[in-house]
């Protein structure tokens, strides 16, 4: 298969790729684990391992998709809107995903230490 050819699936990989990192995103930012989901859908944790990490062996099927937008309590858009691959590539998507994840673990961080506080106050008079 020459190179031109093979444009076509690098792209649909890509687009795999971007859909699934956005499945995990929006599953982290829910606190919901691998698990969870999975069984929510009926499918194996394996499988959606595979889906999240762009490496399915097929194309997720869109009623799948809508019920894991659902579960999510996402717009179906959020996870299929493929312009941002386009404009900025792969890699930069990754990279805003990675400073995104990054974010919610110094916020959650923050929020540990203040429960902590919160907790060790003495309420009493």
């Amino acid at each position: 298969m020459t190179e031109k050819n093979s444009e076509p699936v690098d792209d649909c990989r890509n687009e795999l790729k971007c859909i699934g990192l956005r499945i995990a995103y929006f599953r982290k930012l829910k606190n919901i684990t691998q698990a969870e989901l999975a069984e929510e859908l009926s499918i194996n944790k394996n499988y959606l391992s595979h889906i999240e990490s762009g490496s399915a062996n097929k194309a997720v099927s869109l009623p799948l998709l809508i019920r894991i937008s659902k579960a999510l309590d996402v717009d179906l858009s959020l996870l299929t809107d493929l312009s941002d691959l386009r404009n900025n590539g792969l890699g930069e998507f990754v990279r805003e995903v990675k400073q995104t994840f990054e974010e919610m673990k110094e916020l959650n961080a923050e929020l540990d230490g203040l429960m902590r506080q919160m907790n060790n106050l003495d309420y009493s008079d």
